[in-house]
C-alpha cells in the first residue's frame, strides 16, 4: 500500500540466511556429507571418560542359521553371549550379507550358490541384544545387488544401529559413534572390490582428528588360512601409518595370528561370529575382542582382553572347555 515502508528486503534476508550459515557452520553444527556421524548420546569434554567395545567377526543370518534361529528363536540361539554384547557400551560385528525382503535361496540346503539374504526382522532383534554398529565392507554384501545394498543400511538404520564400509570401497566408508564421551571412528576395506584402495587411506586420515579411538576393519586374506599374506602385513601396517589405533579384520572363517606395530594391536582375523561351517574345529571357534577404552585429558588408552567363542548348532556362546 502506499506509503507503507517494506522493513526487509530480498537482499537482506539473503544477508541474513548467509550469515546464520556461516554461523552453524563455525559452531560446528554442519558436517561435510562425506562423513557419516552417528551419536548414542551428545558429545561430552569430560575428562576422564570409561568406555568398553566389543568387536566380533563374520556374522552370517541365512542359510542353515536361518533355519535354526526360526526352529528355536532368536533368543535361545543368542543366549550364550547375549550378556557379554549387552554389557559392552558399544558392540560391532561384520554382516557377512545383506537384510532383503527377497526370499532365502540357501535355506532349502539344496543349491550350493553362495547368495545370502538375511531376514529383515533380526535387524531390530541384533539391535535389542546389544549391537550397535554393522560392518559392510565385504565380499557378500552385494548379494542381492544394489537395490538389496540399499535396504541393508535402511533396516539397520530403522533398527538403531549404524553401519559403515562399503563393498566397493566408494562410500559411507566410515562412521563415527559417541559414547561415554569418547568419540570411536570405524572405517572399512574390502579386499575383494579389488578398487579404490586409495579411498580408505585418504577417509582414514580425513577422520582421524575427529575421533578418539580409531579402529580399521578390512574384510581380508585367503579363506581358512592363519597366517597373514605378506599384502595383508604390508596393509596393516599402513593403516596403522595412516591413523589406525587398532585393525581387526574377518573373512578368513577361522582365527588369525594377532600381533603388535608401533604398539597398536592387529587381529588378522577374528573368526566365525555367527555361520553355519560345522565342518571342523576351527571354523567352529571365532574370537571376541573387547576392548577397555579410557581417555584422560588428550590421552586414550586401550586393554585388549580376548574372547574364545564357540560356533555350533547349538548357537553362539563364550568358548569353554565343557562344549
Amino acid at each position: 500500500m502506499n506509503g507503507e515502508k517494506k522493513i526487509f528486503s530480498i537482499p537482506f534476508l539473503v544477508y541474513v540466511g548467509l550469515l546464520f550459515f556461516g554461523v552453524v557452520m563455525f559452531l560446528g553444527f554442519y558436517t561435510p556429507s562425506s562423513f557419516r556421524f552417528a551419536s548414542r548420546e551428545p558429545f561430552s569434554f569430560s575428562s576422564p571418560a570409561h568406555i568398553t567395545l566389543f568387536v566380533v567377526g563374520d556374522m552370517m543370518l541365512d542359510r542353515n542359521v536361518r533355519n535354526i534361529i526360526n526352529r528355536t528363536g532368536f533368543d535361545l540361539f543368542f543366549s550364550g553371549i547375549a550378556e557379554t554384547v549387552r554389557t559392552a557400551d558399544l558392540a560391532a560385528a561384520n554382516l557377512e550379507g545383506p537384510f532383503t525382503t527377497y526370499p532365502s535361496v540357501t535355506a532349502s540346503l539344496v543349491s550350493k550358490e553362495l547368495r545370502f539374504t538375511f531376514d529383515p526382522a533380526l535387524a531390530e532383534k541384533l539391535s535389542i541384544l546389544g549391537f550397535d554398529v554393522l560392518g559392510l565392507a565385504n565380499n557378500h554384501t552385494l548379494n542381492f545387488g544394489r537395490e538389496g545394498f540399499a535396504m541393508t543400511r535402511r533396516f539397520i538404520g530403522e533398527s538403531g544401529m549404524f553401519y559403515y564400509g562399503d563393498p566397493n570401497n566408494r562410500e559411507s566408508i566410515s562412521t563415527i559413534i559417541t559414547k561415554g564421551g569418547i568419540r570411536v571412528g570405524f572405517v572399512g576395506f574390502n579386499e575383494f572390490s579389488y578398487a579404490d584402495y586409495d579411498k580408505v587411506f585418504a577417509e582414514i586420515e580425513q577422520i582421524r582428528p575427529l575421533v578418539d579411538v580409531l579402529i580399521v576393519s578390512p574384510h581380508w586374506g585367503p579363506e581358512y588360512e592363519t597366517e597373514p599374506t605378506p599384502k595383508m602385513k604390508k596393509w596393516a601396517r599402513e593403516f596403522i601409518d595412516s591413523g589406525a589405533d587398532a585393525v581387526i579384520g574377518a573373512h578368513p572363517h577361522v582365527v588369525g595370528v594377532t600381533e603388535e606395530y608401533q604398539n597398536k594391536k592387529i587381529y588378522y582375523s577374528l573368526g566365525n561370529f555367527v555361520f553355519d561351517q560345522y565342518f571342523s574345529e576351527e571354523t567352529m571357534t571365532g574370537l571376541g575382542v573387547l576392548i577397555d577404552i579410557e581417555k584422560i585429558e588428550d590421552q586414550t588408552t586401550l586393554r585388549y582382553t580376548d574372547i574364545p567363542l564357540r560356533i555350533d548348532q547349538k548357537g553362539i556362546r563364550l568358548d569353554s572347555l565343557d562344549n
